[in-house]
């Protein structure tokens, strides 16, 4: 059974996504949630930092979700491809959960503290990332830049896939992770 707290976290993701930051007052989650105001008040102060806390509790997940599984003694390429396939699938695991995200950390609501604090979750994959550019396998280019080209690759593709663009095929699939670390890797 779900706490009170979840409960309250899984029925703003659902309305955000189904409504937009601005047409989900306090109110709506509170109804929807079937929680009293004063519970919702117990856990968090604010709208604010019930939508910060929201973000930063995903971005946990998708941080755990993106190592999960890796292999140590496998090559760096086989990582990197594991990590792609591991983005991906928490997206197409959960959707409404990658909308929220994208359309939060777009949007002019988000603090620059709150973009910052939350970068900690993807320590592992950012230590990945330094180590191949160290080692000589990766282009020697910002850190943060190889993460955003690699996330924004896994984000488009899911995308189009989701907008019904494209049909995606273990091909395309395949091709499209080749393409992200021909993008990245030194020759």
């Amino acid at each position: 059974m779900m706490s009170k707290r979840d409960l309250i976290l899984q029925t703003t993701l659902e309305l955000i996504t189904e409504l937009g930051f601005h047409a989900t007052p306090m109110s709506l989650i509170i109804k929807k949630s079937d929680v009293a105001s004063g519970t919702i008040y117990h856990y968090f102060k604010s709208k604010e930092e019930l939508i910060d806390t929201l973000y930063s509790e995903l971005k946990e997940e998708m941080g755990k979700a993106i190592i999960n599984n890796i292999d140590q003694d496998i090559n760096y390429k086989e990582k990197f491809f594991l990590i792609w396939k591991n983005l991906f699938s928490f997206f197409t695991d959960n959707p409404k959960k990658f909308e929220f995200l994208e359309d939060y950390a777009n949007s002019p609501l988000i603090r620059k503290e709150i973009k910052e604090i939350n970068q900690r979750h993807y320590e592992p994959a950012k230590n990945f990332i330094e180590s191949g550019i160290k080692l000589g396998i990766l282009r020697d280019l910002p850190v943060h830049l190889i993460m955003n080209l690699f996330f924004g690759n896994v984000a488009t593709l899911f995308r189009m896939i989701s907008l019904g663009e494209i049909e995606l095929t273990n091909e395309l699939f395949e091709n499209t992770i080749q393409s992200s670390w021909d993008s990245v890797k030194i020759n």
